[in-house]
């Protein structure tokens, strides 16, 4: 039996493909299928489920027309889709290039939603080719679970976890590759221990370690510095480039390169009020979700601000 396709479908899968410069590769990824489905149903050809396949196409055209409704609606309020400079994303930029430059370790540590993370997705992506982010989880925080996620981000093979670790090593010493641990602080001993070792030289081959960013809540920083276990006192003494992040370090400056809609109108207020939610335990990202939520009610006021933030619990600002 012939298979049936929808051709007016296939229309506006190419049509959105060429309106937002995406490849097939892009697109097949952003909506959730392979690239072999994509590239097969597209060119009438595809061996599985169609209705499938279209069911999902149907899906991620409908979101995406729903998110570029609510843009247009935004207008010039939209909140920045793109990289902040902010100072502590900048900083936490700064000092991964010293890790990297200096082949050695750095712990950035502090609050959270103040901005680390942007700052370690932006050197990523401004150094693909040298530098590798890995975010750990509850379920990667051991020595096993870390091994194996980074020898997948490394795609490094192994029978076991000692193949995995030779072969990460194979990958990494003697490269100018940068190594980011974000949620660091999740880490247990042993896994912090294997991190540390891809920084030391390899005295079998002479090549250098890697430098090593690990970034989170100060507690990994605490346990490093050695105030629950001596044992950590020998991770400490590796750390060439500690670095503390608070909320109450982010600047009126900040503030108005993320909402710079309201800046270039002299809200001083709105702006005001937004650096007192970033300087609470709320954070940047705190007040980028209030504003962003202030945004799709189309009212950007103070008043409306104050009072999408008892909406949101963020009214609590110490």
């Amino acid at each position: 039996m012939e298979k049936t396709y929808n051709l007016g479908l296939i229309q506006q899968v190419r049509a959105y493909m060429e309106r937002n410069h995406l490849s097939q590769n892009q697109l097949a990824a952003k909506a959730g299928l392979s690239s072999a489905a994509l590239s097969g149903y597209l060119n009438q050809n595809y061996k599985g489920s169609i209705e499938n396949t279209e069911r999902q196409l149907v899906e991620f055209l409908r979101i995406a027309d729903e998110q570029a409704a609510a843009a247009e609606q935004a207008g010039e309020y939209s909140p920045c889709s793109s990289y902040v400079p902010t100072s502590i994303s900048e900083d936490v930029y700064q000092s991964i290039r010293y890790a990297q430059v200096g082949h050695c370790m750095v712990v950035l540590h502090g609050d959270a939603g103040v901005g680390k993370s942007k700052g370690a997705q932006k050197f990523v992506e401004d150094h693909p080719g040298t530098a590798v982010l890995v975010k750990v989880e509850p379920c990667t925080c051991t020595l096993a679970g870390v091994i194996q996620t980074i020898a997948t981000k490394l795609q490094v093979s192994g029978r076991n976890r000692m193949e995995q670790i030779m072969g990460i090593h194979a990958k990494l010493d003697g490269t100018n590759i940068v190594l980011i641990i974000d949620e660091a602080q999740l880490l247990n001993y042993a896994a912090l221990e294997q991190i540390r070792a891809l920084n030391d030289d390899n005295p079998n081959t002479g090549k250098r370690g890697v430098g090593i960013a690990l970034i989170g809540n100060s507690d990994v920083y605490d346990r490093m510095h050695g105030r629950q276990q001596a044992r950590f006192a020998q991770l400490f003494n590796r750390i060439q480039l500690p670095r503390e992040y608070r909320c109450s370090k982010v600047t009126m400056t900040d503030v108005e390169k993320l909402f710079p809609a309201l800046a270039s109108r002299g809200m001083r207020k709105e702006l005001e009020f937004l650096l007192a939610v970033s300087h609470s335990e709320h954070g940047v990202r705190g007040a980028v979700k209030l504003y962003e939520n202030a945004v799709s009610s189309r009212d950007v006021s103070y008043a409306n601000l104050y009072k999408m933030a008892a909406h949101m619990h963020v009214d609590r600002l110490g």
